[in-house]
């Protein structure tokens, strides 16, 4: 059987064991806070799934067990992950699968990692940008693949998503200054949250022909709060390396949510829209004959975390090499050069990543 070590009993935590569960495989979570692990045995795993599981195991991180284990997921903060997984590492699980973003920007820690990383050959490292393989995405890309729209113009993402639903999910936090979310420098704000469409822009623009992104304008909205700063909006417009632009969007203020992606072609679009129905994601797509077709894709949230452990077991059964997945280590990387270049130079524009 499959042995999962999660290292975060939070919110992500919760949902990455609970996946791992409907695998069948064999769940170990870790938390430095004893009171964390009681609230998820007592109160989100049960609230959420229906009741605890009992087959999971839950340790302190000072009891927790190493080595042995077929995969280790760090879903904590990204201010502390690099540190965890330097050290995860050294376990030399198969997969490495770290949440998002990778870190927070000008990590000293995340430079010692890569490192560390590139010295072994052992360990396959994965991010947990999981709606790069939703259904709903595959769907999206198989449409790319037949040239259904032609040859692509443009691609616009969207993640904007006002974060009183992750309060909602974390009722002990009393606001962004309570947490990580609230401080841009540990890896918040909607640049780091929300970065899922960074790093969805920079999949769909490889996959369309697009190119790699080389030139980046952005703009952020940031604030004050208290001891907290961050950017309530970030946004992104790509230059790529074979002259085609487009834009992202990320903020933490808009109410219904909005996430959303348009291919624009010579022949037509294709607009995916991530919960577009009551019952999960749509892509819509006309081509030649001007006919606009419309999918719906069912799902709820657990199914992202389910989906992206079933793309986790194509890689352990060497189905999918780990460098050329949707979710390779190289994508994180990437989103991470945008997020400091914009940080560090904030206010230019066309700065080369």
């Amino acid at each position: 059987m499959i042995k999962v070590k999660i290292i975060g009993a939070g919110s992500i935590g919760n949902h990455l064991a609970q996946a791992a569960r409907r695998m069948g495989w064999s769940v170990f979570v870790v938390d430095a806070n004893e009171a964390a692990l009681k609230r998820m045995r007592d109160d989100i795993y049960p609230s959420r799934y229906g009741k605890w599981d009992e087959s999971i195991k839950l340790f302190t991180s000072d009891e927790a067990p190493k080595g042995g284990f077929d995969l280790i997921c760090i879903g904590t903060p990204p201010n502390v992950r690099s540190l965890l997984a330097l050290d995860a590492l050294k376990e030399k699980p198969k997969i490495l699968q770290l949440e998002k973003p990778l870190s927070f920007p000008f990590d000293e820690n995340l430079k010692k990692f890569l490192t560390a990383y590139k010295k072994q050959k052992f360990v396959k490292v994965v991010l947990g940008y999981d709606h790069a393989v939703a259904k709903s995405i595959d769907r999206v890309a198989g449409l790319l693949k037949e040239k259904t729209i032609g040859d692509v113009s443009t691609l616009d993402v969207e993640f904007r998503e006002h974060w009183q639903g992750i309060f909602k999910a974390h009722p002990w936090l009393k606001g962004p200054q309570d947490t990580y979310l609230g401080y841009w420098k540990k890896g918040g704000g909607a640049s780091g949250e929300h970065s899922h469409a960074l790093h969805l822009w920079q999949y769909l623009a490889k996959i369309s022909g697009l190119g790699k992104w080389r030139k980046v304008s952005s703009t952020f909205k940031v604030e004050k709060l208290g001891k907290a700063e961050y950017d309530s909006l970030a946004a992104f417009q790509f230059e790529t390396e074979k002259g085609k632009v487009g834009r992202v969007i990320q903020d933490v203020v808009t109410y219904p949510t909005r996430k959303w992606a348009r291919l624009q072609g010579e022949k037509g679009f294709i607009e995916w829209i991530c919960g577009g129905s009551p019952e999960g994601d749509i892509v819509k797509f006309s081509g030649n004959d001007g006919k606009i077709n419309e999918e719906i894709f069912a799902k709820k949230r657990p199914d992202d975390f389910y989906a992206e452990m079933l793309h986790i077991d194509k890689i352990l059964k060497k189905q999918v090499r780990a460098e050329s997945s949707p979710l390779s280590l190289e994508s994180g990387v990437e989103v991470m050069k945008v997020i400091e270049a914009s940080w560090k130079n904030l206010g230019k524009q066309g700065i080369k990543i």
